[in-house]
């Protein structure tokens, strides 16, 4: 992409209600680890999120694990657990937070970059932010480049 065609594509987008100039994150879901009974994820947008999982009591690090009892115990069946129907399974809390992965200016170019390595990644997600009024830095760099700044 040229420069002119991304100060159109920058000029055009949406501006998501800040009078600032944006840009966007590409957001990964990462996995923290494992949630102490009664706590859940605290995370600076509040969208981290709780995940309830299942594996068996007795196992080790290799035992099958999963969403539901009945896929943890299908997994053990395969595998060929004697006891696959009558094991203790424990439930256990996965807290997953969204990280930041790669910046750009444009939604469109988020997107391309997330359609082209959705294959490196876990679950993906864009999320606008918006450089401060007093970023002198980068707003004299979009001014210096063309970009139109709103505001």
């Amino acid at each position: 992409m040229n420069i002119e065609e991304l100060k159109k594509e920058y000029a055009g987008q949406d501006n998501r209600g800040t009078s600032f100039p944006l840009y966007v994150v590409v957001q990964e879901l990462f996995c923290i680890g494992v949630m102490a009974d009664g706590y859940s994820v605290n995370c600076p947008y509040g969208d981290g999120k709780t995940v309830t999982r299942f594996r068996p009591e007795d196992g080790d690090s290799e035992s099958p694990d999963g969403d539901s009892e009945e896929e943890v115990r299908k997994e053990m069946k395969s595998q060929g657990w004697e006891n696959w129907k009558t094991a203790e399974l424990m439930e256990y809390q996965l807290g997953y937070i969204w990280i930041d992965r790669e910046i750009f200016l444009t939604v469109k170019g988020a997107e391309e970059y997330m359609k082209a390595n959705k294959h490196n990644h876990g679950e993906l997600r864009t999320y606008i932010k918006w450089f401060e009024h007093r970023n002198f830095e980068m707003r004299g760099l979009l001014e210096e480049l063309g970009f139109e700044m709103k505001g």
